[in-house]
């Protein structure tokens, strides 16, 4: 079976698009994915027996036996690799939780109609680094107004205004060297 292309992708950046035999880089030489232990010789096509290889690199070696060091650098780095993944999933699943919960305070405190974007409104806020006090202070002004002919805008106005107050503060403090 033939490497995909998105593991192809995966090898050549978890081998930072360096041959692991040369040290050759990008774009100086041209990459390839190469077997460790060949196809030929019962290598299979998982990340763990596949590595970076510039094209002179892969071509000479062609069906030989690799070297122990080789293919234990490469076991250690799948290893790594697949912590890192694990880790990065984690991370992803937790930015998620926060995300639903943000929006699920938003919508507990609202009360008119939504439009159907609402979920990426309010999660532009969430990314722009509006606290969720604001949100819900600014839902709570906005469904009070009677003014309002549209109180889902005039809210998310009410709200990049307060970003835009984060901004300025932000940039405050780079300018006065506290960060």
């Amino acid at each position: 079976m033939a490497v995909s292309k998105r593991t192809r992708f995966e090898v050549l950046r978890r081998d930072n698009h360096t041959c692991r035999y040369c040290g050759g880089h990008a774009p100086d030489v041209v990459l390839t994915v190469d077997h460790v232990v060949p196809v030929a010789l019962g290598g299979s096509d998982e990340p763990t027996n596949l590595v970076a290889a510039c094209r002179d690199c892969n071509a000479g070696k062609t069906s030989t036996s690799p070297s122990e060091f080789i293919v234990e650098d490469v076991s250690e780095d799948a290893a790594r690799w697949a912590r890192a993944m694990a880790i990065a999933a984690e991370h992803a699943l937790e930015r998620r939780f926060a995300e639903d919960e943000y929006l699920e305070t938003f919508r507990s405190v609202w009360t008119d109609p939504l439009p159907r974007d609402w979920r990426s409104s309010v999660g532009a806020l969430r990314a722009s680094g509006l606290p969720a006090v604001d949100v819900v202070d600014v839902a709570r002004i906005a469904g009070a107004s009677t003014s309002a002919y549209d109180p889902f805008s005039y809210f998310c106005g009410i709200c990049w205004k307060r970003v835009r107050a984060l901004q300025e503060d932000a940039q405050a403090i780079i300018d006065g060297g506290e960060v």
